[in-house]
């Protein structure tokens, strides 16, 4: 446990990124190729989140946007909305299915945005659904206060949040799970949501 100070204005995707938006990037980028899993009728409904991208291809996007990744504290102060419990709405993991997407509701796959509980500040899904790759490297935490943390300068993993539709455990869906993966993979159960920032056109 250690205090994060953010001290810049940001704004976060209310839901994850969709097929129907990504489908707008790829149309406007006729070199990036469609995920393994574009055509695949578990996850391929306009509305659900899109997977199959790694960190790279979540990059790509967010530059065509004119937004980023969030960094993994921004996300996290962002998912909490002032709760310190595990979850956006408390501790009680009786209270999950209202707000999540995992295997005990999931039906097996993704499930199209916005049809679970938001959180305080109006962000949905960010428990559960898919887990969302952040800006930083993965690495260890400072034991002091830190302001708007960025990770490692340098790293072989990048940090993803949120828990998917995919795992068992609820204790992968708490608000501080940290999860990491090389930022070329893609998988059936990890996506993005973006940030904009003043200045910016989203």
């Amino acid at each position: 446990v250690h205090r994060v100070r953010i001290s810049k204005p940001f704004l976060l995707g209310k839901y994850p990124v969709t097929n129907r938006e990504y489908q707008r990037f790829l149309e406007a980028n006729s070199s990036i190729k469609p995920s393994e899993y574009w055509s695949n009728r578990q996850f391929n409904d306009p509305q659900q989140p899109v997977v199959g991208v790694s960190w790279d291809d979540a990059q790509a996007f967010c530059q065509w946007a004119g937004c980023r990744l969030p960094t993994e504290a921004e996300w996290e102060y962002a998912c909490r909305a002032g709760s310190q419990k595990n979850y956006c709405f408390g501790d009680a993991e009786s209270e999950l299915e209202q707000y999540a997407w995992y295997v005990k509701n999931s039906g097996g796959k993704t499930q199209p945005v916005g049809q679970k509980k938001p959180n305080q500040w109006g962000l949905y899904d960010v428990h559960g659904n898919v887990w969302e790759w952040c800006q930083d490297c993965y690495g260890g935490y400072s034991e002091k206060s830190v302001t708007d943390p960025t990770g490692p300068e340098k790293g072989q993993f990048r940090v993803l949040r949120g828990g998917s539709w995919y795992y068992v455990n609820p204790s992968f869906l708490r608000s501080a799970c940290r999860y990491y993966y090389t930022p070329g993979i893609r998988t059936y159960y990890s996506g993005f949501r973006c940030v904009w920032v003043e200045g910016s056109s989203p």
